[in-house]
């Protein structure tokens, strides 16, 4: 676990050619109301023998449900249909996250064990003036997996805390086939998405990318909706369809609760679980690849400890092997 703990070496932030005025707009700023608010919660170690974890469980309290005073003109017809079909699960949705809420997983595919995930809850902090989460993610293949592909992959993710809209996103893919940083900013005071994007060629060539969109109001990105399900009400049957802004794209995630069931994991025998069945399509057309399973506790935390990828050949999962 301790390769996926360690600083990440160079930027911690997709680097690309962006206008400097928009790079500015989604700075990450730490808030003073954060800092203070981490500070009270922390107890005085003259007091405590055993430091108590900080965490943010506020499942009871309602998010707020922004109207939206102005459209664009141009704005698409479309994007106001998916507006209007999401709206009702983000008002289904109730802030259910913990600070410091960290899991691993190992991947698997064909038998062996070629990577590992670390995904974690880095807490709140804001842009440009909004308080937002930061959910992390790094991806690396297993060391004897390297010698065939090598991937040491991070992502970062930044949603408002009070509607959970993601406004920033950003990958940066370190492998042996790809050198790419992806740069997703979605300005909501415009509807629209900027999609910055440079890949550096094995003969050492940069290719660059970039292109705005316009997106529905409620949206997220592909990363921190395995956030968004921590709170969605979950019940058996259950249809979510929740936008995703990906690449400039609106892919429409529909998410199916199948129901409740016991497994066994690296960890723990007999979990009690909720089973998730996602299925993706870009504006209406679906995609050709396999569906997506998800499973998380049947508990107030929803944690995720298994995911599934039915690909062309066979199926990637990854369990859960270590989590606080």
């Amino acid at each position: 676990m301790e390769s996926l703990d360690k600083p990440v070496s160079g930027s911690t932030e997709a680097q690309v050619k962006a206008p400097e005025l928009l790079l500015e707009k989604f700075e990450v700023k730490e808030s003073v109301s954060t800092k203070t608010e981490l500070k009270k919660e922390v107890p005085d170690s003259k007091k405590v023998a055993k430091p108590v974890p900080v965490k943010v469980m506020e499942k009871s309290q309602k998010i707020e449900n922004k109207k939206i005073s102005k459209l664009p003109e141009d704005y698409p017809e479309l994007m106001t249909t998916i507006n209007s079909r999401a709206e009702p699960v983000w008002k289904s949705y109730r802030p259910n996250h913990n600070v410091d809420e960290k899991i691993y997983l190992d991947i698997h595919y064909l038998g062996m064990t070629v990577g590992k995930i670390m995904v974690t809850n880095l807490g709140k902090t804001t842009i440009n003036g909004k308080e937002v989460w930061h959910f992390h993610a790094r991806f690396k293949s297993a060391p004897f997996y390297s010698s065939i592909y090598e991937l040491d992959d991070t992502v970062d993710t930044y949603v408002s805390t009070d509607q959970f809209l993601s406004l920033k996103y950003s990958l940066i893919q370190r492998e042996s086939k790809q050198d790419v940083d992806d740069l997703q900013l979605n300005d909501r005071d415009q509807m629209k998405t900027f999609w910055f994007y440079k890949q550096k060629k094995s003969d050492g060539t940069l290719r660059n990318k970039e292109k705005n969109a316009h997106i529905p109001y409620f949206s997220i990105d592909p990363f921190s909706v395995l956030f968004f399900y921590q709170g969605l009400p979950m019940k058996n049957g259950d249809i979510y369809e929740i936008p995703l802004i990906n690449k400039s794209k609106i892919l429409i995630l529909k998410s199916v609760v199948e129901g409740r069931e016991t497994i066994d994991t690296e960890i723990k025998s007999k979990v009690k679980a909720i089973r998730v069945h996602a299925t993706t399509k870009y504006t209406g057309e679906t995609l050709k690849d396999g569906d997506l399973y998800f499973w998380f506790t049947d508990d107030n935390k929803r944690t995720l400890i298994k995911a599934q990828a039915k690909i062309k050949i066979g199926s990637v999962t990854a369990d859960i092997v270590d989590g606080k």
